[in-house]
């Protein structure tokens, strides 16, 4: 079992509420964007475990709006669309916290922008090859490991903080490019042809 069938099933009960009252799922990827970015405002305000502790409160809702939309039978291929594109309005809200939050740093700075532009590099690979007609799912550093990596990323930082976050960034910007190279590769095998 991986973590997204994991957490699927976490989630499911509350899901199956949410689909006999009647909530859009449309509805539930908006509230989840809204919530998930203003995580990015203790991030920005310099306290990475508050935004930690937010994260883990309200990313699964995150997951919320694909199962009610299943389960309801209102999945759409705007409704996916809108999922992702909230999903990188998230991810830019984050990333550009952090690189506010430690502007005065030039190479935590240049970590957290590459860290954004990885991110938005690896969503944007697999969009543009199922956008060609190909699957693109896999990935050392999708949507999820992707995630646990910031929680990582903030905890050091908010209890060991900057000199400590250096070294744990770097890793994460590492596996992010290493991601996205992944990625490069498997669509250029995928789509060659």
């Amino acid at each position: 079992m991986n973590f997204s069938e994991f957490s699927r099933g976490l989630i499911r009960p509350i899901a199956r509420l949410l689909a006999r009252l009647g909530v859009h799922p449309n509805l539930l990827t908006v509230l989840s964007a809204a919530l998930n970015s203003l995580g990015a405002f203790w991030i920005a305000a310099g306290r990475p475990l508050v935004a930690v502790v937010w994260f883990v409160l309200f990313a699964p809702l995150d997951a919320l709006d694909g199962e009610v939309a299943r389960l309801t039978g209102r999945t759409s291929r705007f409704g996916a669309f809108l999922d992702s594109t909230l999903d990188r309005v998230v991810d830019g809200l984050v990333f550009s916290a952090m690189a506010y939050a430690l502007r005065v740093d030039t190479l935590l700075l240049s970590l957290s922008l590459s860290a954004l532009l990885s991110a938005y590099l690896i969503s944007y690979a697999r969009a543009r090859v199922e956008g060609l007609g190909g699957e693109l799912r896999e990935g050392l550093m999708s949507r999820y490991p992707r995630f646990l990596g910031l929680l990582v990323v903030l905890l050091v930082w908010g209890m060991w903080g900057r000199e400590a976050l250096t070294y744990v960034l770097t890793l994460y910007v590492l596996l992010l490019l290493l991601t996205v190279l992944q990625r490069l590769t498997l669509a250029y095998r995928r789509l060659r042809g």
